[in-house]
């Protein structure tokens, strides 16, 4: 039987040439990514793939998901989905998981710790911002045939997870690179807004490290810990109508139209307000 990955955060670290560092920093970091249990996961689940570990993983944490206005959802989904990012792991997961099961397959672009996760490689396409440049060109090569293909792809605009700004959880500017792609390959946008957000806990972190001047690699420590707080959730991912890829103007800065479209989103969880209003 093939033995199963294992994730060791003191290998993560001493990888990343940033260590090695004291052995008691190691098991706090050990606890506060829940290094146990995600090595459990693994080792029960890391016999499935794709979707179908998504799949197993909504079942581990009891948590339910379901599209608001699925009907929107156009037939042909050689799209890109655009979303906010406000939990940084599981709406990735749900997301994924919810097109995937709609439409057959899926890619979406994450970093970080989902991306090491060798059950979701098939699917998810990752970020390489910086460091080996072979790792680099090889991340464009993969999310460039993924865009050339007819599967659907899934992108969070802001690159990182949501913060409290302006005393408003919601996402840092969006970046326009989307856009470009979807003029590229000729793939049309579908707006989706995943209703849902982190517990205090990091948003106060968050304010901690921003007053401090702490580098954001900090915060993204307690990604695992809000993935491990949310179980048994409820969330709703609420579906736009699509906008054509010819709708977008290219004499127009594209980083106002980024912005128009993050607003439709919001717009999004407003309307779906109104929707559960009595």
């Amino acid at each position: 039987m093939k033995k199963s990955q294992q994730i060791y955060v003191s290998e993560i670290i001493e990888g990343s040439g940033k260590g090695p560092l004291p052995r008691f920093v190691y098991r706090l970091l050990e606890k506060i990514t829940h290094q146990e249990e995600i090595n459990y996961i693994l080792r029960t689940y890391g016999h499935l793939k794709g979707v179908e570990f998504m799949g197993a993983l909504i079942g581990y944490f009891n948590i339910k998901a379901n599209f608001v206005f699925p009907e929107r959802l156009p037939e042909n989904g050689r799209c890109i989905f655009v979303c906010n990012h406000p939990l940084g792991s599981l709406d990735g997961i749900c997301i994924s998981y919810l097109l995937g099961k709609h439409y057959g397959d899926i890619r979406y672009v994450v970093n970080g710790l989902l991306y090491r996760l060798k059950p979701l490689r098939n699917i998810f396409l990752p970020v390489v911002l910086s460091g080996d440049e072979k790792k680099r060109r090889k991340a464009v090569e993969i999310l460039k045939k993924a865009m050339r293909s007819d599967v659907p792809v899934g992108v969070f605009p802001a690159g990182a997870c949501s913060r409290k700004i302006n005393g408003k959880i919601q996402d840092l500017p969006w970046r326009k690179t989307f856009l470009k792609q979807a003029i590229q390959y000729e793939r049309d946008i579908v707006p989706l807004h995943f209703v849902g957000f982190n517990s205090p806990k990091f948003y106060n972190a968050e304010l901690i490290r921003r007053k401090m001047g702490i580098k954001n690699n900090y915060i993204s420590l307690f990604l695992p810990d809000q993935m491990f707080r949310s179980k048994e959730a409820d969330y709703k991912i609420v579906v736009g109508n699509p906008i054509p890829w010819q709708s977008i103007d290219r004499n127009k800065h594209l980083e106002n139209t980024a912005r128009d479209i993050r607003q439709i989103c919001y717009d999004l969880q407003e309307e779906y307000g109104k929707l559960s209003l009595p």
